[in-house]
């Protein structure tokens, strides 16, 4: 269903036009996604949210700017500051542009990436996956990673197993702080930490 302060529907072309509070809800899917406007074509099955677009269920959240969701393959596409909440493996995803596949659990990032794991690791990288079911996230591109202890590790590509807490990698610099102003460098050209 969806609910909106104005709402059009174009009949022959099976078009609703939503603005102000748009509220999308499926409850088989277990989704809510609000927005500023929206557009639904129903004969595709498909919904373009513009401005404030959040999409909701129990386990995580996708906001953006702009966010598309394709009902029939259950897969979203979150563009222009686009942040991913995963509450269950307390994980939090930031880039500006982010496809979610629902279906399988996987999240794919397009472009420079950050993301936050269980406040302990903050990492920086570019066109990043996150695989919710084996709870990896991996990239094949430069990534650092700081810890929570100040330790920062610079790696030509990474995977990282959250519950695991495991990062490996190669073409490894890390920057161990020993103490307040003193740091050691190791250079791995492959490692675990």
């Amino acid at each position: 269903t969806i609910e909106a302060s104005n709402l059009e529907y174009e009949k022959i072309k099976n078009i609703f036009k939503a603005s102000g509070n748009v509220k999308y809800s499926d409850k088989i899917k277990d989704i809510v996604i609000t927005s500023d406007k929206a557009i639904y074509l129903k004969n595709e099955e498909k919904l373009f949210t513009i401005g404030n677009s959040k999409a909701v269920n129990d386990n995580n959240t996708i906001e953006a700017s702009n966010l598309e969701y394709e009902k029939i393959k259950n897969i979203f596409k979150a563009k222009k500051n686009a942040v991913v909440n995963d509450f269950e493996k307390e994980t939090t995803i930031y880039a500006d542009e982010i496809t979610y596949q629902k279906n399988e659990d996987k999240v794919f990032t397009k472009g420079i990436t950050r993301a936050l794991v269980k406040n302990k690791y903050k990492f920086i990288s570019e066109n990043v996956s996150y695989f919710r079911n084996s709870e990896n996230l991996f990239s094949e591109k430069a990534s650092s990673v700081e810890d929570d202890n100040g330790n920062i590790y610079k790696l030509k590509n990474f995977t990282y197993n959250i519950n695991k807490e495991l990062l490996k990698g190669n073409g490894v610099e890390v920057l161990a702080k020993v103490e307040k102003n003193k740091i050691d460098k190791y250079f791995f050209s492959e490692g675990f930490f």
